[in-house]
């Protein structure tokens, strides 16, 4: 081989080699298209009965003055939290919300010469309290004694789980066994050998939209059934192909 000869194949033997150990490593590095593995979801589900009960309700009072509103608005609420705290809740159970203030102006037909500047006839005085109840057997107790210290409306009432990660670790546990067993079967089907676990990724811990009843009828408010809630945990797990 003539010495130009010889050079040329060197060079083209160095441009050639780093781009086959390239490859060769690419394939050998987790997570690259080459790589041999199966990826699956897994979903653990637990239900459990609500431990607790969260109450939200407002009282409304309208005046011909937004003085006497707010007066009568706060009335009302002193004898409701006076009402709650005799049922025996506790102060960190009871959370009063913001109060508004709206005046209430005359309908169209109802309006003076100038209607571009509506006179209010009235003032509205609103305001929410939250209320959290451990003791799901008196939530109807409650709701009524609610009514007679003057709620007008009830804007919410979720049945929850107090301390729910106990319950959210079971379900992760389950969610890994269901990921395993999915990998499992695709391994026999496609006659390979499962290898172990390469990636654990979480897609959710969260529970499953909570019941709840809004605007209820204050009348038809004491029976009650808050029946189970469920916590559902998703992953993504990446199995090895031994």
């Amino acid at each position: 081989m003539r010495p130009r000869q010889l050079f040329a194949g060197l060079v083209l033997s160095a441009l050639i080699l780093p781009a086959s150990v390239s490859a060769i490593s690419a394939a050998e590095r987790p997570g690259h298209g080459m790589w041999r593995s199966i990826a699956v979801q897994g979903l653990g589900l637990i239900k459990a009965r609500p431990d607790t009960a969260i109450i939200r309700a407002g009282i409304t009072a309208q005046a011909k003055s937004a003085k006497a509103a707010l007066t009568e608005h706060n009335k009302v609420m002193a004898g409701l939290l006076s009402a709650l705290e005799n049922f025996g809740l506790a102060e960190r159970d009871i959370q009063t919300r913001q109060i508004n203030l709206h005046p209430v102006y005359p309908n169209r037909n109802q309006r003076n010469e100038n209607p571009a500047l509506p006179i209010p006839v009235a003032f509205r005085a609103s305001g929410n309290v939250r209320i959290r109840l451990g003791d799901l057997d008196r939530v109807g107790d409650l709701l009524d004694r609610m009514t007679a210290a003057g709620i007008t409306n009830l804007s919410g009432l979720q049945f929850t789980i107090a301390k729910p990660d106990p319950l959210r670790d079971q379900a992760r546990k389950l969610a890994i066994k269901d990921a395993r067993r999915r990998a499992q079967l695709y391994a026999t089907e496609a006659g390979v050998e499962l290898g172990p676990v390469m990636r654990i990724r979480e897609g959710g811990a969260h529970a499953a939209p909570v019941r709840e009843m809004r605007t209820m009828s204050m009348a038809a408010a004491a029976p009650v059934a808050p029946g189970e809630n469920e916590i559902r945990v998703s992953v993504s797990v990446v199995f090895a192909i031994k």
